[in-house]
C-alpha cells in the first residue's frame, strides 16, 4: 500500500472480542471516543469469559479480530496442533498489567506481612513447601491460559524462589473472572491474573498481592491485536484502519491524566460491569497489596502502546523472548516468531504520520 492509496476498508462493520480485564481499555476507548469511526469502521465489541473461547471464536470466523494474550499467536500450534489457521499481530496493545495473589489463609500460614513481596514471599512459600508432609494435598495456583504471560511470570517467580512448578505444586487454568470466586471457595490457593482481579481480591480481604509482574519481567508484551492470516489477506485496508484507531486509543491511554475518565468508562455495565474503584488503582499505578497495608506506588503497572515509543512494536526480538520462556516447559514450532509482524506496525506508524 503506497502513500497515495486511499484507505477504504474492505469490511467496515467489524466484531472484536475482549475479556473482562482492565487492559481491554484500548478497544473500549476507541469505540467511545469515535476513533473507529474516524477510520471508517463501525465496531461491535463482544465480551468473552475465557481465552480458549475467544481463540476458538476468532479462528472459527465468528469475529474479525480480538484483544489477545501476546503469546497466543506465537503458540497456536502448541495449543491446537491440527489447526490449519494461523494468527498474527501487527500491534502490541499493552505491556505488564498482571500480579500474583495468594489467599489470605495461605499468606498467613507463610508468616508474611502485607509488606512482604516478591522474593521474600517466594522464599517463604518455598520453605513452607519443604516443611509439608509428603503426600499432603498439593497447593493449587491458577493461571489463565497454558501459554500466557501469566503462566510465564508465575513459573519464573516460582523457579526464582527455588520451587519446581511441575513437581512442588499444581498449576491449573481458569478464566480470569472466576479467579476471585474460586479463591473465596478455597478451590485454589492463589493465582496469577490480570487486573482488576488482584485488586478485587485484596479489597475484599480474600487475597494478598505478593508480586507485581512488571517487577518480575518488566515490559513483557501482554495484549496484542490478533487476527487470522486469512482475514488479514482479505482485508488489508480494514486491518490497517483497525490498527490505526487502536494505536491512537493506546496513545491516549498512555497519558495517565486520561485514566480517571477511562476507569469510569470501563466500569459501565456494557463493558466490564465492575466498580470504578476496582479499576482505578492499577490504572493509576497504585498497588493495594491487602490487609491494612496502605497503597504503594507501582510505576508502569499498565504500559499502553504509543506512537512515540516502541512499546507497541511486535518485533522479532520480543517474539523470541516470549518463545524462549515458553520453551522452558514446551517445545516450540519452527518459525513461530513470524506471527509478530513488525512490518504491519511500521505501516501503521507511516499511515498515521501521513495523516497529520
Amino acid at each position: 500500500m503506497t502513500a497515495a492509496t486511499p484507505l477504504t476498508p474492505e469490511k467496515p462493520h467489524l466484531k472484536l472480542l475482549y475479556l473482562r480485564l482492565t487492559d481491554s481499555a484500548p478497544l473500549i476507548v476507541a469505540r467511545e471516543m469515535g476513533l473507529f469511526a474516524r477510520f471508517g469502521l463501525e465496531v461491535q465489541l463482544q465480551r468473552e469469559t475465557s481465552w480458549a473461547t475467544l481463540r476458538d471464536k476468532l479462528i472459527g470466523g465468528v469475529a474479525d479480530a480480538a484483544a489477545m494474550l501476546a503469546p497466543m499467536p506465537l503458540t497456536l500450534k502448541q495449543a491446537l496442533p491440527h489447526c490449519e489457521e494461523r494468527l498474527l499481530t501487527g500491534l502490541i496493545l499493552s505491556c505488564n498489567g498482571n500480579a500474583i495473589t495468594l489467599s489470605t489463609e495461605l499468606h498467613a500460614r507463610l508468616g508474611l506481612s502485607a509488606a512482604d513481596a516478591g522474593g521474600a514471599a517466594g522464599s517463604a512459600l518455598a520453605a513452607y513447601l519443604r516443611r509439608r508432609t509428603p503426600g499432603a494435598t498439593p497447593l493449587k495456583l491458577a493461571t489463565v491460559y497454558p501459554f500466557s504471560s501469566h503462566t510465564l511470570q508465575l513459573r519464573h517467580w516460582l523457579r526464582s524462589s527455588g520451587i519446581d512448578p511441575d513437581r512442588d505444586l499444581q498449576i491449573q487454568v481458569l478464566p480470569p473472572e472466576q479467579m476471585v470466586e474460586r479463591l473465596k471457595r478455597g478451590d485454589i490457593d492463589g493465582y496469577c491474573v490480570g487486573e482488576p482481579w488482584n485488586t478485587i481480591a485484596a479489597q475484599r480481604g480474600l487475597g494478598t498481592i505478593v508480586a507485581a509482574c512488571n517487577a518480575l519481567l518488566p515490559a513483557m508484551p501482554e495484549k496484542v491485536l490478533a487476527a487470522t492470516e486469512s482475514w488479514h489477506a482479505r482485508n488489508p485496508r480494514t486491518h490497517l484502519a483497525l490498527r490505526a484507531a487502536l494505536l491512537q486509543a493506546c496513545s491516549w491511554l498512555a497519558d495517565r491524566g486520561q485514566r480517571r475518565d477511562a476507569a469510569t468508562i470501563l466500569a459501565r455495565e456494557e463493558y466490564l460491569d465492575l466498580e470504578p474503584g476496582s479499576l482505578a488503582p492499577s490504572l493509576n499505578d497504585q498497588l493495594h497489596a491487602g490487609g491494612d497495608q496502605p497503597p504503594s506506588a507501582n510505576p508502569g503497572w499498565h504500559l499502553f502502546a504509543h506512537t512515540d515509543s516502541d512499546c507497541g512494536r511486535p518485533s522479532g526480538d520480543k517474539a523470541q523472548q516470549l518463545l524462549g520462556l515458553c520453551e522452558r516447559f514446551s517445545p516450540i514450532s519452527a518459525g513461530a516468531e513470524k506471527a509478530f509482524r513488525e512490518d504491519l506496525y511500521q505501516q501503521t506508524l507511516d499511515f498515521l504520520q501521513r495523516r497529520k
